[in-house]
């Protein structure tokens, strides 16, 4: 059978020629029965919920929310979330008695000043003609004779030109080629049974595209100084789309799709709405180019695999977290003090002041809860990590990152100057003057008098103390006890410096 298409680029003449073409049948239609009408109840959804219909068409829906963690600096970490909105359960499509319908609360207004079509098919599937109708002006009614009919609403959700359809088209035949995601298309399709008196027609616009609202939120910190751009992708150049099935066929080049930033900078930061034509797919990637937080160098943010569906509307937000705190030592960020257990609360002390002691790979401290025996702890496992209790950016370093961090040039080891009057190590500069100045800007290890605190690490190491700084500081995860002298080193408890994953 021939496939009748009809692109949006059509020539005026055409339109003209169809014009012509239904006032003509319009003029030979059998006598309507007087009464005999179509009211239009024109709502729009996101989000099918309905999984049989989903398959019928070949689309899915998404229902989960999607978070990822994108570390910014040092300092800053960025949470984004993409929340996919949910539409309830369709209501009733159609009704013969307008006294029956209920509004209900299922159906989405569909936003005034939408142009949207009607257009009408015999039991047979037969092409009779296209009504247009504006969402808010007057009473959206028609007359129409009586019998059985499948009505196909859609619409531009940006109101831009759609294909139009041709006279003695079947349903079956229908598909509109070349859609664009801007053009934000959406459509329904009613079988319906029209009797005498007013009936009323109720149907619910889905969007066949993707929707995505981006969401910066930089409120527990201050404010963005600056964002350049944002995109969001794939997107194919064009879909042809099914009337009959919703069918979509996605065609052309993929390319990334700007977002329309209502604002570059402040404490939030919004787009408007941006649509996408993709098949469903799990390698959807968001960017963000030239963002600067509170003054901060610009840089570009990029984070890939999130799981997008067509006909499905998103948000996505990426909310900035308070600075968890830390030096930056060795590329790594270090806590900025021993871990300590007070009144049930894990918390880091004053960088000049020693933590609790802790056995090995253990959640409670000397002094608090049970003692572990050397059965207890075998093996250091991440579940047993006190620094996790923290929060879950935190852990006990490893031997490699201790090494890392005693080959860092810049070590002060001179016992001359001290963090107010406690004795220990800096690391991150020479100039012992300005480290005792500002503490802060260092990594401070406290130290009992002599400087022979051990440090817990996460990793075995041969011996006792087979880590070292020049000052004693001893860094080591114990080995298992040897038979012969029966001492259960990991029984020991001492500090621990927790560094963040």
């Amino acid at each position: 059978m021939k496939m009748f298409t009809i692109k949006s680029g059509l020539a005026s003449m055409l339109a003209l020629l169809l014009f012509v073409s239904s006032c003509s049948k319009d003029n030979t239609q059998a006598v309507i029965s007087e009464g005999t009408t179509v009211r239009l109840n024109i709502g729009e959804a996101f989000a099918k919920t309905d999984p049989a219909k989903a398959a019928s068409v070949g689309r899915t829906y998404a229902s989960s929310t999607q978070t990822l963690e994108i570390p910014f600096d040092n300092q800053y970490t960025l949470v984004a979330t993409l929340t996919a909105e949910l539409a309830p359960a369709s209501g009733l499509k159609a009704s013969n008695r307008a006294a029956t319908v209920s509004t209900g609360t299922d159906q989405k207004t569909l936003k005034q000043g939408t142009i949207y079509y009607v257009a009408i098919f015999d039991a047979a599937g037969g092409y009779k003609e296209t009504k247009s109708f504006t969402q808010g002006n007057a009473v959206q009614d028609f007359a129409i004779e009586k019998g059985k009919y499948t009505f196909v609403i859609y619409a531009s959700g940006s109101n831009k030109t759609l294909p139009s359809i041709a006279v003695g088209t079947t349903l079956s035949e229908v598909n509109f080629e070349g859609l664009t995601a801007d053009q934000d298309f959406m459509l329904d399709q009613v079988v319906f049974e029209v009797k005498d008196g007013q009936n009323i027609l109720n149907a619910d616009l889905e969007h066949l595209f993707t929707q995505v609202t981006l969401k910066f939120d930089a409120s527990a910190i201050g404010t963005v100084s600056s964002i350049s751009g944002a995109t969001i992708e794939p997107s194919n150049a064009a879909v042809d789309v099914n009337l009959a099935t919703s069918a979509l066929t996605h065609k052309g080049s993929v390319s990334p799709v700007v977002f329309n930033l209502k604002n570059t900078n402040g404490t939030v930061i919004n787009s408007d709405s941006t649509f996408i034509a993709t098949a469903a797919t799990t390698s959807g990637k968001i960017s963000l180019s030239g963002v600067s937080i509170g003054g901060s160098a610009a840089r570009t943010i990029s984070s890939g695999n999130w799981n997008l569906r067509p006909g499905v509307k998103y948000v996505l937000e990426f909310k900035l977290k308070a600075p968890l705190g830390g030096i930056n030592g060795g590329g790594y960020i270090w806590a900025p003090g021993n871990l300590q257990y007070t009144n049930g609360k894990y918390s880091f002390a004053a960088p000049n002041q020693l933590g609790n002691n802790w056995y090995y790979n253990w959640l409670t401290p000397e002094g608090a809860g049970v003692a572990p025996t050397y059965h207890d702890m075998l093996d250091y496992k991440v579940e047993r990590d006190p620094c996790k209790l923290v929060s879950a950016e935190w852990r006990t370093p490893s031997q490699a990152e201790y090494n890392i961090l005693l080959a860092t040039s810049g070590a002060a080891t001179d016992w001359q100057y001290k963090y107010n009057g406690v004795e220990g190590v800096f690391y991150g500069s020479t100039d012992l003057q300005a480290m005792s100045a500002n503490p802060s800007a260092s990594i401070f290890f406290p130290s009992i008098i002599g400087g022979t605190t051990p440090y817990w690490t996460s990793t075995n190491i041969s011996t006792d103390a087979d880590m070292s700084t020049a000052v004693s500081l001893q860094f080591g995860g114990y080995n298992k006890p040897s038979t012969a002298s029966g001492v259960d080193s990991k029984e020991k408890a001492f500090q621990i410096r927790c560094v963040r994953n």
